[in-house]
């Protein structure tokens, strides 16, 4: 045997070796450690009397109010699992998971105690009923009520699951609901956006009018509409493009998912805006028109209709990265910082590669494809938060201009706005996905400073700063309790940034980025920028009214 052969042969079983210790210890990672070190919360999920609580789903007779754990007690209507007291708990397909603490009910959002159970009420064969973070319709993380890609509280969405035979076509029909936005939009399995239509851009029905187009009566009536859904892809002239028509971009036969989304329903009425999900039928190659049950089961996919969303990022893997020996101690993505402007999300792959080995370049993967099922009318920015670095955070910057709709006033859209809608989120890490609270723009409006500036606190429930309010003149939202992996980190903390729908002649949102690092240049004085104030006691020194002019001069040290 030559000495080359033998050194090959030396290093292969190296590397196998190597590979082996490596699964062995990604292996016992993403594992329950009990818990210790991680903060607790009241609740996981909405409270309710004790008689309520006996007979829940996954819970125990016998409570009484007097009794701590009835406080963590799932009053969801998928029921689902009782967190133990640091958010432990185990999916019914064996997956673990750290809920996060439930956030402070606001009248505007999406999904509410008062009308939870009614939300999973409205759903069909081919829409399954609502998804949302954890703690809104299940605690059970296997559970397709739970949201695993980030989702904005401000909105909530259904996803069908079909697969679509050679010839036919799937045809939607139902009335446009009354709602701030609206869309369908097609996935690949991993969750790679692939094609759309938005509310404005869907034809209504001959005789119907679309409430979303410019000057038109958002409670107009009739307001009914016909979209089909098709194989292959749409043709490259865009003009010769078939009206109302979604595209999955795949071969016949092939697995879509498809969300329907539902931004700020009037007066939060139902996650439909009040007209319910729309009726699906199946069109064969020979123009026969199934009806809805037998549509379901011609487009069924085994496994995927109706439960939960792929994980699209490795727990054990998010975790061997941030163990990496360059890796801070505190086992997150995040960076010591006294100000740290948000950054441009393009897509899942640039996302770790900038995340975990920053050193590399990045440039050829900055391209805008998405990822975790986001919308493709949506760009996001985002920013990694550290326990280990500050306890209190301000998110600054100045705020775009977006209609007012949840009061359910008649008046058309004002068609001359920034962007349709704008959201700030905190959420978990990837693998986990869950969003722990949101602000959107009818609740930041009413604090906006003289100066067009939006100033919200991003704390523990621990750490809220007396003054960080409405009433002092800003917004503030639950940081969460880590990053929501079983053994991970009690640190990690992320907030993110939505733009929706973007008025073209609005030139300083994410849409607008179109190079690593050029958000400030894009963004100007609407880049959202995270200021780091350690303490809740230095955001109190702000007073009330919080000195708003004092956290913009922080932005130019």
């Amino acid at each position: 045997m030559s000495t080359l052969l033998r050194w090959s042969l030396r290093i292969v079983g190296a590397i196998a070796v190597l590979a082996i210790i490596t699964m062995v210890w990604m292996s016992g990672l993403a594992k329950d450690d009990g818990g210790a070190g991680r903060p607790t919360s009241a609740a996981y999920t909405w409270s309710a009397p004790a008689a309520v609580e006996a007979g829940a789903s996954g819970t125990s007779a016998g409570k009484t109010d007097d009794d701590p754990r009835a406080r963590s007690l799932p009053q969801t209507p998928r029921g689902g699992p009782v967190p133990r007291a640091d958010g432990y708990v185990m999916g019914s397909q064996g997956t673990g998971n750290i809920l996060t603490p439930m956030p402070p009910e606001r009248v505007t959002d999406i999904a509410r105690k008062d009308n939870v159970h009614q939300a999973v009420a409205i759903k069909t064969c081919f829409w399954p009923g609502p998804r949302l973070r954890s703690g809104y319709y299940t605690t059970d993380p296997d559970d397709y009520g739970i949201e695993n890609q980030i989702p904005d509280i401000g909105n909530t969405f259904s996803t069908a699951w079909f697969s679509i035979p050679a010839g036919g076509k799937i045809v939607l029909t139902g009335a446009f609901p009354h709602m701030r936005h609206w869309s369908f939009v097609t996935y690949s399995v991993d969750g790679v956006p692939r094609d759309g239509l938005n509310d404005i851009e869907i034809e209504p029905d001959a005789g119907s009018s679309n409430p979303f187009r410019p000057g038109v009566r958002r409670d107009v009536v009739p307001r009914s509409y016909t979209v089909t859904v098709v194989n292959g892809s749409p043709p490259a002239d865009k003009t010769a493009r078939p009206t109302n028509t979604v595209y999955t971009l795949s071969e016949p036969g092939t697995p879509t998912g498809m969300h329907m989304r539902n931004y700020i329903p009037d007066r939060s009425i139902d996650w439909t805006g009040g007209v319910g999900v729309p009726k699906a039928q199946l069109q064969t190659a020979d123009g026969k028109l199934l009806s809805e049950q037998e549509t379901c089961s011609a487009t069924d996919v085994p496994h995927k209709r109706g439960k939960q969303s792929p994980i699209t990022v490795s727990p054990k893997l998010w975790l061997a990265l941030n163990s990496l020996p360059w890796r801070p101690a505190d086992r997150t993505p995040a960076n010591p910082f006294d100000v740290a402007p948000m950054q441009k999300f393009y897509n899942r792959e640039h996302l770790m590669l900038q995340t975990f080995f920053p050193a590399l370049p990045s440039d050829s993967l900055a391209v805008e494809k998405g990822g975790f099922w986001s919308n493709p009318v949506t760009r996001y920015g985002f920013t990694y938060l550290s326990q280990a670095f500050g306890k209190v955070y301000v998110v600054h910057g100045k705020m775009p201009s977006t209609p007012r709709t949840w009061d359910g006033s008649a008046e058309p859209m004002d068609p001359k706005v920034d962007m349709r809608y704008w959201s700030l989120c905190t959420s978990t890490a990837p693998p986990i996905g869950n969003t722990v609270d949101c602000v959107h723009d009818e609740n930041v409006r009413p604090v906006v400073d003289a100066r067009g500036y939006f100033s919200v606190v991003v704390s523990r429930a621990v750490d809220r700063p007396s003054n960080a309010n409405a009433k002092c003149g800003v917004e503030w939202i639950e940081y969460g309790n880590g990053d929501g992996i079983p053994g991970g980190s009690p640190h990690f903390g992320a907030v993110i940034n939505r733009h929706t729908l973007v008025n073209p002649s609005f030139k300083h949102s994410w849409f607008d980025v179109k190079s690593l690092h050029g958000e400030q240049q894009a963004l100007g004085e609407y880049l959202p920028q995270v200021i780091n104030l350690r303490e809740k006691a230095r955001f109190e020194a702000l007073g009330c009214p919080v000195d708003t002019s004092k956290l913009s001069a922080m932005l130019k040290r």
